[in-house]
């Protein structure tokens, strides 16, 4: 591979980065809307491909076109990659401060073109900004994505890259001459570009396993989460209360069941249309997260009942909570459009000899019952 002519390496390069954006360009469009980012991504190999592709015309165009078009293309395609990301993350942009950087990079190597040739100090200043645009993106996906398989291979594959170009900037203060020229023959210029476009393509490989991990997420969250009111199916908590059960009956810790039903639901549609009851439910499991931990459950069990999984919870404890989300409810004033209304609870706990969540359900539904009877917008236990 080291005897290659560079300049067949830099197109073969380009070639490879041309189709993968071409393939990151043609997801996109396959894609549900919510995953941001996938065009920035696929015009990023597009461009950092052109910038090769355009460094194999030295020798046709003059040399300082060649130089500053490849360098600014190449620049601004490493700069999509982490642009797209930002993206995909939901984070500011900040294309305006690297478009700034690259301006200035770029009028500094125009100087040191003209004004003071010197090719040692160009491979600095170029590598060395590619290599912070690089590092940025490896901390950015180390911050928001170290929990997932795709951010942490693609950082990985940024931090190796920012590793080359580094070493490359260093490198050229002994290795090169002032005038030396960009495809001079050498071991270390053939395995720098070797390994930079072969990283190039490893990117842009671990931005499509970012994407397709995200729409996967997208996929697992619309499975298991109501589509209105963004609470947890009624599959998705019950089959919670069923691991809960199951680590009860392991190690005995206590937790707890909640059944909520908003009161007089009926008439709220009927009095107010049913956009108002769809929005005095999503009101209400507003509220209702906000009384609950990270790790208790909140489902919609069937139109306006919901139920609430409380681990690791006594009863004393259980009662608290919906007191004061019973409360919460109650104390909300009627707004426009949105009626006020209460919320009736039933309450239960564990015990020994629960075999099924079934029995649970029963229990705290029996509590429901009574609370109901009893004139609703109160808690009852079971």
């Amino acid at each position: 591979m080291l005897s290659l002519d560079l300049r067949s390496l830099t197109i073969m390069a380009g070639l490879i980065g041309i189709v993968m954006g071409l393939v990151l360009l043609g997801l996109r469009r396959s894609y549900p809307p919510s995953i941001r980012g996938m065009r920035l991504w696929g015009a990023a190999p597009l461009l950092c491909a052109s910038s090769t592709l355009f460094y194999g015309l030295d020798g046709v165009l003059p040399p300082t076109l060649v130089a500053l078009t490849g360098n600014a293309l190449l620049l601004v395609g490493v700069t999509l990659f982490l642009l797209g990301s930002e993206q995909l993350y939901g984070l500011p942009s900040s294309g305006r401060r690297w478009a700034a950087v690259i301006a200035a990079v770029l009028l500094t190597l125009a100087f040191f073109m003209h004004a003071y040739p010197d090719y040692r100090i160009r491979v600095l200043v170029f590598s060395g900004t590619l290599a912070a645009i690089v590092a940025e993106h490896a901390r950015l996906l180390g911050r928001h994505g170290s929990q997932d398989f795709a951010p942490r291979f693609t950082a990985m594959v940024l931090w190796g890259q920012a590793a080359v170009l580094v070493c490359r900037a260093i490198s050229t203060l002994w290795l090169d001459q002032a005038d030396t020229h960009r495809f001079a023959q050498s071991f270390v210029q053939t395995l720098y570009i070797a390994a930079f476009s072969f990283s190039v393509l490893l990117v842009s490989i671990g931005v499509l396993l970012m994407a397709g991990e995200r729409v996967r997420a997208e996929f697992e969250h619309l499975a298991t989460h109501d589509s209105l009111t963004g609470a947890h199916t009624r599959r998705a908590v019950l089959a919670a209360c069923a691991d809960e059960l199951a680590r009860w009956s392991r190690y005995g810790k206590p937790f707890s069941l909640l059944i909520l039903d908003i009161d007089h639901f009926k008439r709220i549609n009927d009095t107010h249309g049913h956009l108002a009851g769809d929005q005095v439910l999503t009101h209400f499991v507003r509220l209702a997260h906000s009384h609950l931990r990270s790790a208790d459950r909140l489902g919609r069990y069937g139109g306006e009942e919901f139920v609430v999984l409380l681990p690791e919870t006594a009863s004393a404890d259980a009662q608290a909570v919906a007191e004061r989300m019973r409360a919460a409810l109650d104390a909300t004033p009627e707004a426009a459009g949105l009626p006020h209304c209460t919320v009736s609870i039933g309450v239960t706990t564990a015990q020994p000899g629960d075999k099924s969540v079934d029995a649970l359900i029963a229990r705290a539904d029996a509590a429901l019952y009574e609370a109901k009877a009893q004139g609703r917008n109160q808690v009852r236990v079971g």
